[in-house]
């Protein structure tokens, strides 16, 4: 076992039990149950106790031969599985070297604090939302712990994850912040583009081509406010968030004519392991800082077998569209939110966009936004 893990304790998050002569952990955040040998159940008791590594191999040295590496290798399983975390507080690294950035999202101050050896390429994600040190509301750090990286949220342990996955896992948190903290109405999933003073509004279901559209849009002239959340207002107008826009493999020979460097951009990893790289839009402080009206609505649909075309719909399917995967505060869409959706059906074009080729979208969408 590696000498610094050897007086390190664990947090358990999760629970043994034995039913009927089996060893069985529940882990409730994941909903997953695993079944544990009469070793390893021993070792997770211990571990319960509060044992550090060490206590741990001698506690089962006279009944296991080999117990030093049943331990690390149980210990290892277990925190890639996040059934365990390393007992470790940010204050332990706080004399460290560390590179600060402070973001701007939503009027949402954010500070986040990396490992020198970890910070980049990911601080490069989000370096158009940098602001200037000031006050901060929230502050997520990381702290690094053998091969894993750990993450806080003002001291308190969120989650761990490898090097590879830190944008897309800090992206995840960092909205999570947003959301639970921000005001307004609903959170639309949608993307949000800016041209002449009013949004269009991208809508779809997965796989519809949202973000790739989105960037194909922007190379066009179009300013982006969000290519996945945006915010709704009590008055009908959005907010977008701007974070950078995660394109996954599959996408990346479609935009390499718009973005010629794309092919040398740092590739991520997501938790289900799909590779993605990460454009971030231009942003000017006015689309930060102002709220804008909605123009029109777009609900897309990628269809090889059909011609191009965008069809004018009705406030039902626009109503549809738009509530597709939208989340409420407190989880239910109130009146003054719906009065507000019902605005923005109101008074913005709806259209269905049916396509396959990139090029003739862009074309018909900014035209229709003449």
């Amino acid at each position: 076992m590696p000498s610094g893990c050897a007086q390190l304790r664990f947090v358990t998050q999760a629970r043994l039990s034995r039913i009927r002569g089996q060893n069985i952990l529940f882990s409730g955040s994941q909903h997953a149950i695993f079944s544990l040998n009469d070793t390893a159940a021993a070792i997770w008791r211990m571990l319960e106790e509060g044992k550090p590594a060490d206590a741990v191999v001698r506690g089962i040295a006279c009944g296991a031969p080999d117990a030093g590496g049943q331990v690390e290798a149980a210990l290892k399983d277990w925190q890639r599985l996040g059934l365990i975390r390393p007992r470790i507080s940010p204050l332990d690294i706080a004399a460290r070297q560390h590179v600060t950035q402070t973001l701007s999202i939503a009027g949402r101050r954010i500070r986040i604090l990396y490992p020198m050896a970890h910070a980049f390429p990911t601080v490069g994600v989000f370096r158009h939302l940098e602001v200037e040190q000031e006050t901060t509301d929230v502050v997520f750090q990381w702290a690094e712990h053998d091969d894993r990286l750990h993450l806080f949220r003002n001291g308190d342990w969120l989650l761990a994850s490898a090097s590879d996955e830190m944008a897309t896992v800090l992206k995840g948190e960092v909205l999570n912040d947003v959301l639970g903290t921000s005001t307004y109405e609903l959170a639309l999933h949608v993307a949000a583009l800016l041209k002449d003073e009013r949004l269009v509004l991208l809508c779809g279901d997965p796989g519809a081509g949202k973000t790739t559209l989105t960037l194909a849009l922007a190379h066009a002239g179009f300013g982006v406010a969000s290519d996945d959340v945006t915010l709704l207002q009590g008055d009908g107008r959005c907010v977008g968030l701007p974070f950078a826009a995660a394109v996954k493999s599959g996408a990346w020979p479609l935009l390499a004519p718009y973005f010629p460097d794309l092919a040398e951009m740092p590739v991520f990893r997501r938790p289900d392991n799909r590779r993605v790289r990460y454009i971030a839009p231009k942003i000017s402080p006015d689309l930060l800082s102002r709220q804008w009206p909605v123009g029109s609505v777009v609900m897309l649909r990628r269809d090889r077998d059909s011609r191009l075309r965008l069809d004018e719909v009705g406030p039902v399917d626009a109503l549809c569209g738009l509530l597709g995967g939208a989340f409420a505060p407190g989880g239910e869409l109130g009146a003054i939110g719906f009065d507000a959706l019902a605005r923005v059906v109101g008074s913005a074009r709806a259209f269905r966009l049916t396509y396959s080729d990139l090029d003739g979208a862009v074309d018909l969408i900014r035209r229709s936004c003449r």
